[in-house]
């Protein structure tokens, strides 16, 4: 077996999430808030798990990026190291050594949880909504990419671990205008809040809330990826 590092598969929501995941042995895969896309652009490196023609295989898969809080304890900022994902039926366990190396290089830092989440194909905006997923499966934290990720790892036979930052807590409704503020490669469509937010102004407030919230959660997103180093973890005995 080759002693060179593995390559690390970041999977993100948001470019902001990506360019914070970035460096060298990291490639990203940015969703867009579209899972159907999201699977489209895994898809395409497969069936061997590469980056490319020629390029390094990938030796671990991890979603990183923000979250939404379904436990009530839960704040805007905190991190979620989870131990497995669910989405509906399917059940996806989080690579234990992975897991243990990043819990153990974020605790006492960061305040930090270990725990499942979910996936969840839609933004879930309402608190009626994040409650009903909570009590239903149990998880700390939802998101949209980190069930599509795991998925692609089982099928490839390769680590997977999940990081997320809450950013709205379960405690906080999303206001209309934000389920809707993305493009397809992950930025903010600056124009469409804009205009949204001009045909109803009373979303202002919300959304203003929603975007202090969002950047305590990218805040720990920056000083997590400082802490965990290079592959966030990873090493070759992961493999």
């Amino acid at each position: 077996m080759s002693s060179a590092p593995p390559t690390l598969l970041v999977v993100t929501g948001l470019q902001r999430e990506a360019r914070i995941a970035r460096g060298p042995g990291v490639v990203t895969v940015c969703s867009g808030g579209n899972a159907l896309l999201l699977q489209k652009r895994l898809s395409a490196l497969a069936p061997a798990a590469r980056n490319g023609a020629g390029a390094p295989a990938i030796g671990g898969v991890l979603s990183f990026g923000l979250a939404g809080g379904l436990a009530p304890h839960l704040k805007s900022g905190d991190l979620v190291i989870s131990s497995s994902v669910q989405c509906a039926a399917d059940h996806h366990e989080a690579h234990r050594g992975w897991h243990e190396a990043v819990a153990s290089a974020l605790d006492a830092k960061l305040t930090a949880h270990r725990g499942k989440t979910a996936g969840h194909n839609l933004v879930l905006a309402k608190t009626s909504e994040k409650d009903a997923m909570h009590r239903q499966t149990g998880a700390l934290a939802v998101d949209m990419e980190s069930h599509i990720a795991a998925a692609y790892a089982r099928a490839h036979n390769l680590p997977f671990v999940a990081i997320r930052a809450i950013s709205d807590c379960s405690t906080r409704s999303l206001p209309p205008v934000a389920t809707d503020a993305l493009t397809e490669d992950g930025s903010i469509a600056l124009r469409r809040v804009i205009m949204g937010l001009l045909r109803d102004t009373g979303q202002l407030p919300a959304m203003i809330a929603a975007g202090v919230d969002s950047e305590r959660a990218f805040a720990s997103l920056r000083r997590c990826r400082r802490l965990l180093g290079p592959l966030f973890g990873l090493s070759r005995a992961d493999l």
